[in-house]
Formats: C-alpha cells, sequence, structure tokens
C-alpha cells in the first residue's frame, strides 16, 4: 500500500514539474541567465508584396510590456519607429519602396524602460513599373449589340496574372457604365448602349501573393458595338468579272449564290477570265457598314483566295472594268487569314456608308480561280 502511494506522489510531481516547464517555454525567450527580460520578439514575421511598397505583418505580442517597434532595413541604414503599438491581433505596417529588388527587414519590439527584443527577420520584393510594362492587356474579339441595345462582348483569351478586366460604354440615357469580366469568363454583358458610341476597356492585374492590383490604361476598342445580324439580302444583287464557271458539282456558282445561306453553293469565277477577279455586290441603298464576313468553301483544297482588296462606292461600278484608280482607295488590303475553308470577318477602321462594295482579288491559291459561299454585311 505505501508503495503505491509513493508511485502516485511521484506522477504527480511529474505532472506538475512538466505542466510548469510548458508555461515557461511561451516566456523562455524573454529570459536571460542574469535575470534580465527581453520583450517578446515579433512572431510570425512576414512581407506581403504591393505596389512600389511592402506590408510587413506579425502577430500581436502575448508580452504586456510591450510599448513600440522598430523596423530596420538597407543594413540598418533606413528605420520606422511604430508607437504605440495598434490594439489588434495582427500587427500590419506599410514600408515604401522606390525599386522593385529584394529587401531585408529586421523588426524589434522595446518596452517601457527600453529594453530591446531579439530580432526578427523577413526578406520580401516590391513590384512597380517595370511589372505593369510587362503584362499583357487581354483584348476584345467581337462587340455586338441586338435588338434592344444590349451588347455582348466576346474576349480573347485571358493574360498571366489576369485579376479581372473592365469595360467602360455609354448607356442610351447618356451615363458611363463600367462592368466587369473575371479571366474565366468569354463573353461579357453590356445593357442599354448607346447607338455608335466608343467602347473603352482595361486590364487589371495581379501577381501571386500580391496585395495590390495594378490597373492598366483605358484602350479604345476600334469599333462600337456592331448590330447582331446581317443585313438582309433578299433585294440584294452581285454581279462578277466575265459572268461565272458553271459550277455544277459543287452547287451553281453564280454571283448571287452569295446570298442564297448555303455554305454549299456560291459563286465561282470564269474559268476563262484572268486575274484579278472582281465580284460587285449592290445592296441597292446607301448602308453603314461596321464589318464584312466572306465564307470560302469548307472543302480546303476549294480555298482559292489569297490577297484581297475592298472597295466602296456610292455609284455604280462594271466589275470587268478593273481599275481601281477609279473607285477610290481600297478600305482594306489583306491576304486570306486561314486556314483554308475557314470564314474569315474584315473589321473597318471607321464606319463608312455605301451601297456597292467591290471584292477585288488580286491572287488565288490556285491558278486564276476564285470562289466564294457565302457574303455577310453587318451595320450598327
Amino acid at each position: 500500500m505505501k508503495k503505491v502511494i509513493y508511485l502516485i506522489i511521484i506522477a504527480f510531481a511529474a505532472g506538475y514539474f512538466f505542466s510548469c516547464k510548458g508555461m515557461d517555454d511561451v516566456y523562455e525567450e524573454f529570459l536571460v541567465p542574469n535575470g534580465l527580460k527581453y520583450p517578446q520578439r515579433p512572431y510570425v514575421l512576414e512581407a506581403h508584396a504591393g505596389y512600389n511598397r511592402l506590408q510587413l505583418t506579425w502577430l500581436k505580442a502575448i508580452d504586456p510590456g510591450i510599448v513600440s517597434a522598430r523596423i530596420y532595413w538597407n543594413n540598418y541604414l533606413d528605420s520606422l519607429i511604430l508607437e504605440p503599438i495598434p490594439d489588434s491581433d495582427t500587427i500590419s505596417v506599410d514600408i515604401p519602396v522606390a525599386d522593385e529588388n529584394t529587401y531585408t527587414f529586421y523588426v524589434k519590439t522595446f518596452d517601457a524602460d527600453g529594453n530591446a527584443s531579439i530580432p526578427s527577420e523577413v526578406s520580401g520584393a516590391a513590384y512597380g513599373d517595370n511589372y505593369a510594362l510587362g503584362t499583357t492587356d487581354r483584348t476584345i474579339a467581337s462587340a455586338i449589340r441586338d435588338d434592344s441595345h444590349n451588347g455582348t462582348i466576346t474576349w480573347n483569351s485571358k493574360t498571366t496574372d489576369l485579376a479581372y478586366s473592365e469595360v467602360r460604354y455609354t448607356s442610351s440615357s447618356g451615363e458611363t457604365k463600367i462592368v466587369r469580366i473575371l479571366p474565366d469568363e468569354s463573353t461579357l454583358n453590356c445593357p442599354d448602349t448607346k447607338f455608335g458610341t466608343v467602347i473603352e476597356y482595361r486590364s487589371v492585374f495581379l501577381p501571386p501573393r500580391g496585395i495590390d492590383y495594378v490597373e492598366k490604361d483605358w484602350i479604345t476598342y476600334e469599333l462600337p458595338f456592331s448590330y447582331k445580324y446581317p443585313y438582309p439580302r433578299t433585294d440584294w444583287t452581285a454581279e462578277a468579272k466575265g459572268g461565272n464557271h458553271p459550277w455544277d458539282d459543287a452547287g451553281g456558282g453564280q454571283p448571287a449564290l452569295v446570298f442564297d445561306g448555303d455554305l454549299a453553293t456560291g459563286w465561282h469565277s470564269h474559268t476563262g477570265s484572268d486575274l484579278p477577279q472582281c465580284l460587285v455586290v449592290d445592296m441597292k441603298q446607301s448602308l453603314p457598314v461596321h464589318h464584312i464576313t466572306i465564307s470560302p468553301p469548307t472543302n480546303a483544297s476549294w480555298t482559292y483566295l489569297d490577297d484581297i482588296e475592298i472597295y466602296f462606292s456610292n455609284t455604280p461600278i462594271n466589275p470587268d472594268v478593273s481599275q481601281p484608280s477609279l473607285w477610290g482607295e481600297a478600305i482594306v488590303k489583306m491576304k486570306y487569314p486561314g486556314p483554308n475553308g475557314s470564314s474569315f470577318t474584315v473589321n473597318f477602321p471607321s464606319i463608312p456608308s455605301t451601297q456597292f462594295v467591290v471584292l477585288y482579288f488580286t491572287s488565288s491559291q490556285v491558278g486564276p480561280y476564285i470562289s466564294i459561299m457565302e457574303f455577310e454585311v453587318f451595320g450598327l
């Protein structure tokens, strides 16, 4: 029985010893062998990258005697005093920096008697104008509107570090609206757009673990919102140089077939006609032109398109008289963007109005031949 009581006493004493030791561990860093007390040094010190700044944070001390802190950098040549210590669970201090370099910081705390803690150390790098110059804006692929004047913007791929993109446009009441799209989204709705007004957009970036957003300058999109649907083509006519080839194996070949809505039928140049080839579309009235779409045969081996020039005119054009100098300056000169068999869109640098659209083909991938299956015009 005495042995059992003796073992219990030993166990109790051991538990008390280790319990007291655990409490002493909390204050162990405050003590030195001669009995002096150091204030608690900053705990969980971190450096967060910002735009032309670094933000240092650490946890609030459990040592009630701490009254101030001092931050040192540039090999102790620069410093900042924090007094009094903010009454919050996390202490936060901004350090402005001029260069996008890596900085090492040492932070000490002090008590009312001026005793300093052991320093805590942390390193970090800020970002600034060089980072901003190295970012790439996300761009707009297309901007269209429907019958209710609701705009839809389709975007190209997101870019590195992109946080979001913004669009600024004018509503029908004249109010400036700003809407936002996230990187993983591909289309953006812009309600109640005003006819013919400009679209502006910008990209906003945030580096990994960064704390400050970087806003790029606003960019003006080259064209206003276009109308979602092409102009009706029921009354339109078309004429081609030398007429057409009777393309029996692929749907006629007549010029008017570029308006029938069928990609299986279209115009093929006359086999006895040499380059340049010419197709003139008469829309029967002068209409504002935002962009056009051209569709070659979907069979890649029948895609003859190469160099293309586009002219606008409000007076009749004879396709058999190849005199571009009489038509004025070409609105666009371009190469077929491909790949073979794919439709393509041509945007114009302004919104001119025209009745006649001239498609002038100065070269071909195969002999003198040209063929297109559909031609559409979009306005505002």
